[in-house]
């Protein structure tokens, strides 16, 4: 199709800036073969240490797997943690000029012990509070320098300090005077309802905080959440709200015109590790193509599903991408006719 060969002739030329929290994922892999004799607790004897980029740092290193030129805007630690995640950015071929260190922080980590593809534990750590105001300034002064030679924007706000009042009111200002594609992908997505953002990525539970709502769990998620396709898009300022609902896959919400179901594919795993990343990645670089926005969304959509059936925090290539894209017409086709 001519939107597909368009979007990857572009893809190369594109320049994405990334802000929001840059996490190090580490995977601490082996055997449990037996339990321990202080508590009932299996002991896992290690073969495999993985470290890889998360959140938004796995957002950026995304789109630099497919060819893009991205900037990543984040605040981390002075430790082992905040190297760890340096290093593995650079072999990602990720530019780390724009990460910002500060010695009173410490590097958002996620650890993940497994027993073979058995997740037994995840530990977190890291500084959650906001970022001190001359870290602040440094990343607005950033943003404003780099922001209109930009062809997009990524927000990926976990809530962890980085994306500030203050930051999120520069963002604005700067995309009134110079509007490019903005997709967020943030917990609290009320926040960035002046911003003039395009798209916004909530998955379900988002929904349900943005509405204040709970579990509607005695009807089905995607019909409901097309019922509040107006409340969506109300609060959060959007354009366009790919609601991401996992197995159940997602409800694509556009002012003035009918909500559009992208179905998953069932599949015997399905992890979700980073597949949000990769659907609101692959969601800005075709926005920035200019691609229609419900082609946009079936792009997306495939690159999350390669993801998901990968094991760790992964991404997916071009090739994947462009076979699993052509593949989901094909079985449209198929249903069509």
């Amino acid at each position: 199709m001519k939107e597909l060969a368009h979007f990857l002739d572009r893809l190369p030329h594109l320049q994405i800036l990334v802000i929001g929290e840059a996490m190090l994922d580490r995977y601490l892999e082996g055997a449990a073969t037996r339990l321990c004799q202080e508590a009932p607790v299996p002991v896992v004897t290690l073969s495999q240490t993985q470290n890889l980029p998360g959140a938004a740092a796995n957002t950026a290193v995304n789109l630099r797997s497919w060819g893009c030129q991205v900037r990543l805007f984040s605040v981390i630690g002075d430790d082992w943690e905040g190297a760890l995640l340096r290093q593995a950015l650079l072999k990602q071929d990720v530019n780390t000029d724009q990460i910002l260190v500060d010695v009173s922080r410490s590097t958002l980590t996620k650890q993940r012990i497994l027993d073979g593809a058995k997740l037994l534990l995840r530990l977190d750590q890291g500084t959650t509070e906001a970022i001190s105001p001359d870290l602040e300034q440094q990343l607005i002064d950033h943003l404003s320098d780099r922001f209109s030679d930009c062809d997009a924007m990524i927000i990926s706000d976990y809530g962890y300090g980085i994306l500030t009042p203050r930051i999120i009111h520069t963002i604005a200002q700067l995309q009134l005077q110079n509007s490019k594609p903005i997709v967020v992908d943030a917990k609290q997505l009320s926040a960035y309802r002046n911003v003039g953002v395009t798209a916004v990525k909530p998955n379900y539970h988002q929904v349900l905080q943005l509405l204040g709502e709970t579990d509607i769990s005695q009807q089905s998620r995607a019909d409901w959440v097309a019922t509040q396709a107006n409340w969506i898009l109300n609060l959060t300022g959007s354009q366009l709200a790919a609601v991401t609902l996992d197995r159940d896959g997602a409800v694509i919400l556009q002012r003035d015109r009918p909500p559009y179901r992208i179905y998953a594919k069932p599949s015997p795993q399905r992890r979700t590790i980073g597949a949000g990343d990769t659907f609101a990645a692959m969601l800005t670089a075709a926005l920035a193509t200019k691609i229609p926005p419900l082609i946009a969304a079936d792009f997306a959509a495939a690159a999350a599903a390669i993801v998901v059936l990968k094991e760790a925090t992964s991404t997916c290539t071009i090739d994947e991408f462009t076979a699993y894209f052509l593949g989901m017409q094909n079985d449209q086709c198929k249903i069509t006719n």
